[in-house]
C-alpha cells in the first residue's frame, strides 16, 4: 500500500508537470501565432493603405490637369471648381503621407519623391490657371504645350507604379505567409487535442488507481481505528482501576489520619488532665514542678503537632469549592485575629486595597494568617517593626501551562525581621523544617509547607527571598479567573 500511494503520488506529480508544460507551450505557441497574425495583418494594412493612398493621389491628379485643360479651353468655372478640389485632395493626401512611410526607408524616400513631383506638378498648373484668369491665355497654353509638365507626369505614373507594385508584391508575401501561420495553428491545435486527450486518458487512469489506493488505506485506517480504540478502552479500565484503587488508598489515609489523631490526642489529653491536678498538688518539690512543666509543654506541643499534620493532609482532600472571594475581607479578618500579638511585637502593618479572587475562602483565610503570622512573628524585637503586604497585576507565569487560568496577580508579603539566607529558600517549605530553635521561636515548623500546598491547589506559585537581618519577602502568583483542577478523590 505505501509503494502504491508513493507511487500515484509520484505520478500525480508528473502529469501535473505535464499539464504544467502543455499548457506553457500552448500559451507560447498561441501568443506567437496571435503576434505573428497581428504582424501579418499590419503588414497588409499598410500595404493597401499606401496602395490606395497612391491611387486617390493618381486620380486627382487627372482631375486636376482635366479641369485645367477644360478651363483653358471653355472658359467655364465649372471645371475650375473640379480643379480646386483635386489640388485640396492632393495636398491633403501630401500631408497624410510622412506618418504613413515612417517606418518605412526605401518607400519613404519614393513617396516624398513623389510628392515633391506633385508639388511641382500643382505648382504649374496654378501658374497655369492664374494666367488664364488674368486673360494671359497665350502664356497660359505656352506653359501647357512645353514638355516639362509631361515629362513631371510620366515621372509621378512611374514612381506610383514602382511604389503600387512594391506593395502588392508585399502584400502578396504577407498573404503567403497568412497562409502558412494558419496551417502552422491547425497543426498546433491538432498536435494540443492529441497531447490534451493524451493527458484525460492519463488523469482518469491515476484517478483510478488514486481511488484504489484511497480505499485500501482508509481500510487500513478503520483497522488502525479499531485497534488503537481497543487498546484505548483497555488503558482506560486500568486507568479506572488505578484511579478507583487511589481514591480507596485515599480514603484510607484520611480515615487513618483521623482515628490516629484522635487516638493521639486522647492519651495527650490526659496527660494534660493528670499534669493539671499534679500541678495543684502543694507536695511537689521544685524539681518535680520542673518535670512536671516539661511534661505538660511536650504534650501541648504534641497535641499542636498533630493537629497540624492532621490539617496538612486535608488541605486537598477536605477543600471547599472556589468562588469569589474578597480578600480585604479575608485579611481583615486575619488582622483582627493577630491583634494580640501585633500589640505585643509592636509591629506595623502596612496593607494595600486588595483584588476579589476565585479562591477557597477557608484556605485562604489559613494562607494569609500563616504568612502575616511569620512576618510579625519574626520581626518582633526588632527596632521600626513592619510587615507589608501588596500587590500587583502580572502576567502569566511561563511555567503555569494549565489552559483558561487570567488575569495574574503576585501578592509580596515582606518584613524588615531577622530574614533567613537564601540557601535556605526551598528548605523552609518543607515539613517540620526550622531554622532557629524551639526557644528563640515557636511553632511546629510546618506552616509555611500548609502554605506551598494551598498555593499549589490554588494552581499558582510561592517562593521566598530572604537576607541574614534584612527581612524576608514572600511571593505569591495566583489567577483571579481560577478553576479547581478535578481529581478523583
Amino acid at each position: 500500500m505505501v509503494k502504491l500511494a508513493k507511487f500515484t503520488n509520484g505520478t500525480w506529480v508528473l502529469i501535473f508537470l505535464l499539464f504544467v508544460v502543455l499548457i506553457g507551450a500552448n500559451t507560447y505557441l498561441s501568443r506567437t501565432t496571435i503576434t505573428d497574425l497581428n504582424g501579418i495583418q499590419k503588414d497588409i494594412r499598410y500595404s493597401t493603405e499606401v496602395i490606395d493612398l497612391l491611387q486617390r493621389a493618381h486620380t486627382n491628379l487627372l482631375t486636376a490637369e482635366s479641369g485645367q485643360r477644360g478651363f483653358l479651353i471653355t472658359e467655364d468655372n465649372e471645371y475650375l471648381k473640379h480643379y480646386k478640389d483635386a489640388i485640396v485632395e492632393l495636398r491633403k493626401l501630401s500631408e497624410i503621407s510622412p506618418s504613413l512611410f515612417l517606418d518605412k526607408d526605401v518607400q519613404e524616400k519614393e513617396v516624398k519623391r513623389l510628392f515633391e513631383l506633385l508639388e511641382q506638378k500643382t505648382a504649374e498648373m496654378d501658374e497655369t490657371v492664374k494666367n488664364a484668369q488674368a486673360d494671359k491665355f497665350r502664356q497660359a497654353i505656352k506653359i501647357v504645350e512645353t514638355d516639362a509638365g509631361r515629362v513631371m507626369y510620366t515621372n509621378i505614373r512611374n514612381l506610383i507604379k514602382s511604389i503600387s507594385a512594391r506593395e502588392n508584391a508585399n502584400r502578396q508575401a504577407q498573404i503567403y505567409y497568412l497562409e502558412n501561420v494558419s496551417k502552422e495553428s491547425q497543426r498546433n491545435i491538432i498536435i494540443s487535442f492529441f497531447t490534451s486527450l493524451l493527458l484525460v486518458i492519463g488523469l482518469v487512469v491515476l484517478a483510478r488507481a488514486n481511488i484504489m489506493s484511497n480505499r485500501e488505506r482508509h481500510r487500513e485506517i478503520e483497522n488502525q481505528n479499531t485497534r488503537l480504540t481497543e487498546a484505548v478502552e483497555e488503558r482506560t479500565k486500568e486507568l479506572s482501576m488505578f484511579s478507583d484503587e487511589l481514591a480507596r488508598s485515599n480514603r484510607e489515609l484520611e480515615d487513618f489520619a483521623f482515628v490516629a489523631s484522635h487516638d493521639l490526642q486522647e492519651p495527650l489529653r490526659k496527660i494534660m488532665a493528670f499534669g493539671d491536678r499534679l500541678e495543684s498538688s502543694d507536695n511537689l518539690s521544685e524539681r518535680q514542678q520542673d518535670y512536671l512543666q516539661r511534661m505538660r509543654g511536650a504534650a501541648s506541643r504534641m497535641s499542636t503537632l498533630i493537629s497540624d499534620l492532621l490539617e496538612f493532609s486535608r488541605i486537598n482532600t477536605r477543600g471547599k469549592d472556589f468562588q469569589l472571594v474578597d480578600l480585604n475581607m479575608i485579611v481583615n479578618n486575619c488582622v483582627d485575629d493577630l491583634n494580640v500579638l501585633i500589640e505585643e511585637s509592636q509591629v506595623v502593618l502596612v496593607l494595600d486595597d486588595l483584588p476579589s479572587i476565585n479562591a477557597d475562602a477557608t484556605q485562604m483565610r489559613q494562607l494569609f494568617f500563616n504568612l502575616l503570622a511569620n512576618g510579625i512573628k519574626f520581626s518582633s524585637g526588632v527596632e521600626n517593626a513592619k510587615v507589608e503586604l501588596h500587590v500587583e497585576q502580572i502576567a502569566k507565569p511561563n511555567t503555569i501551562d494549565i489552559e483558561g487560568l487570567e488575569n495574574w496577580y503576585k501578592f509580596i508579603i515582606k518584613d524588615n525581621g531577622i530574614g533567613f539566607d537564601q540557601e535556605y529558600a526551598e528548605k523552609i517549605f518543607a515539613p517540620f523544617q526550622r531554622l532557629h530553635s524551639r526557644q528563640e521561636f515557636k511553632g511546629t515548623g510546618i506552616g509555611l509547607a500548609i502554605c506551598r500546598r494551598i498555593v499549589e491547589r490554588h494552581n499558582g506559585l510561592i517562593s521566598a527571598l530572604g537576607e541574614e537581618g534584612e527581612g524576608a519577602i514572600f511571593e505569591i502568583s495566583l489567577p483571579l479567573n481560577n478553576h479547581l483542577i478535578s481529581v478523583k478523590q
